[in-house]
């Protein structure tokens, strides 16, 4: 083998081996690149059914503030009511001070009914509330559409 041969021999080793050294990084970026466009993919159709589930909803923002507010501010103004036909009612029982010991004697019962029976009130006004405030926004969505 001359000099001449032997340079063009090692160049082509060299060319090969810069040759394979390129197809190696290229297969390592289409691998990445493949990787890369399947999570943009999961994030779109993640992003897209997260856009489909908005539009299918048949509650507009003034049916879900409705559903939320309205129980609330019934809960609130039945409890002031039941407090105060509470507060009439044990006054009407308990008018004079002169049995004032007796009542004393008497606060943790009526504390634990008054808690007990204020509870059940709420909780049945809440759920009435609730189940009326579905059947109104029920009938408000029918005629929307």
């Amino acid at each position: 083998m001359n000099k001449h041969q032997h340079e063009s021999a090692s160049a082509d080793a060299k060319l090969t081996a810069a040759t394979d050294a390129i197809a190696g990084e290229r297969s390592d970026l289409d691998a990445m690149t493949d990787k890369t466009v399947a999570e943009l993919n999961r994030v779109n159709n993640k992003v897209t059914a997260m856009r489909e589930a908005r539009t299918s909803d048949p509650d507009t923002l003034g049916d879900k503030v409705f559903r939320m507010a309205f129980p609330a501010v019934v809960g609130l103004v039945g409890g002031k009511v039941f407090s105060s036909v509470w507060n009439l009612v044990i006054n009407k029982v308990h008018p004079s001070p002169d049995d004032d010991e007796q009542d004393r004697q008497q606060g943790l019962i009526m504390s634990m009914l008054f808690a007990a029976a204020s509870a059940a009130f709420g909780t049945l006004l809440s759920e009435v509330s609730t189940k009326g405030v579905q059947k109104i926004i029920a009938r408000m969505q029918t005629k929307r559409r």
